[in-house]
């Protein structure tokens, strides 16, 4: 018989099904942790606007709980030359 699931973990599949359907973030990837009160958020996102975001959405869904955001932006590199062809 398959156990029910515990409230944390209910609230990370609320919190990852919110992330992944809100026009706002649109994220599939953002790992989502709850400690007692703490929510710990991490993964890698595009561009700033999305890392705030996802706090956003996150304290709008849970106001009661503390938003720890670590998810981190990605730094793209330009590439440092022409592309050859041979």
């Amino acid at each position: 018989m398959p156990s029910m699931p515990t409230e944390p973990d209910y609230l990370v599949g609320h919190v990852q099904e919110a992330l992944a359907h809100d026009p706002r973030v649109n994220e599939l990837d953002v790992q989502v942790t709850i400690a007692g009160a703490g929510i710990f958020l991490d993964g890698v996102v595009p561009t700033e606007d999305r890392r705030l975001a996802i706090s956003e959405v996150v304290a709008e869904l849970l106001p009661d709980h503390e938003v720890h955001n670590q998810v981190t932006v990605a730094s793209l590199t330009e590439p440092d030359g022409a592309e050859e062809i041979s």
